[in-house]
This record gives structure tokens, C-alpha cells and sequence, in this order.
């Protein structure tokens, strides 16, 4: 399969549909039930009662940071993982998660830094990291190299 495509699957039908990254902007729609695709180009607050349906129905890269308005950490990589949910869309999705409105998934992931940073595949955990990567860019490495991998 081409880097040129991404594999979005559709909120309506659950239909998965190979889509053209350069398409993305002119909101495409499902191949089987014709409904728009949402592919989330900003990151998405999280919410635990959707949140296990996100990460089992993702089939792309899924990045999850958990983040708190009172970190000063996290609001330094904060422009960073936009732009990386920006950059990336189609083949990244980019959950956000407040650990002081969401204490269940706090306690499930034992979070005891903020930012942390779980990486998914295809709903497979592949990289954790507790606090802040200390260099910006080892972020963007690290998700160029999980989006980029073919098989695992």
C-alpha cells in the first residue's frame, strides 16, 4: 500500500476506506454508506466513555497525551503535538486526556507525569513515555518512525 493513502474507517457503517492524503481536505466520504469521513486534523479531547472505542476502531497511528493546564511541560510540547495532528492527519489521530477531569483513565494508565505519551497501532500499545521528551523534535521522530513502519 502506498504512503499516499491512509485506511479511515467510517463512524456510520464502521466500513474501513483507503483514502487519498490528498483528499483529506475536501471531506471525503465513505466508499460503502456515502457519509463523510471524520479524520480529526486538531487534537481530540478524550472522554472515558468513548475512549476504548476510539482506540479499538483507530486503524491508523494513535497518539494519546495525557496533559494538564497546570503543566508547564505540557504546554511546551502543546503547539507541537498540534501541529503534529495537523501534519499528519489521516495517518495520525491525536487524543488529548485532562488527568483532572478524567481520574478513571489516570488510575488505569497509572499517569504520574504530565505530559505522558502512549503511542498505538492498529489498537497495539508500541511506545509509552513518562514526561516530556528532552528534545521537542525526539516526538516527531518517534511518531515519523511508528507511521512509517510497515509490520510489526
Amino acid at each position: 500500500m502506498s504512503d499516499d493513502f491512509a485506511i479511515i474507517r467510517c463512524d456510520t457503517c464502521r466500513q474501513l476506506n483507503r483514502v487519498s492524503l490528498g483528499k483529506l481536505a475536501s471531506k471525503p466520504i465513505c466508499g460503502t454508506c456515502k457519509s463523510v469521513l471524520d479524520i480529526p486534523q486538531e487534537p481530540v479531547w478524550a472522554k472515558h466513555e468513548t475512549f476504548d472505542r476510539v482506540l479499538a476502531t483507530w486503524p491508523e497511528t494513535l497518539l494519546v497525551e495525557f496533559t494538564a493546564a497546570s503543566s508547564v511541560f505540557s504546554r511546551i510540547v502543546d503547539p507541537l503535538v498540534s501541529n503534529l495532528a495537523r501534519e499528519k492527519a489521516g495517518k495520525l489521530k491525536v487524543i488529548k486526556v485532562d488527568i483532572d477531569t478524567n481520574a478513571y483513565l489516570v488510575e488505569r494508565f497509572k499517569i504520574e507525569k504530565t505530559p505522558t505519551f502512549i503511542v498505538y497501532k492498529n489498537g497495539v500499545e508500541l511506545l509509552r513515555v513518562d514526561g516530556a521528551p528532552k528534545e521537542k523534535t525526539d516526538l516527531v521522530k518517534w511518531i515519523e518512525n511508528i507511521i512509517n513502519f510497515k509490520s510489526y
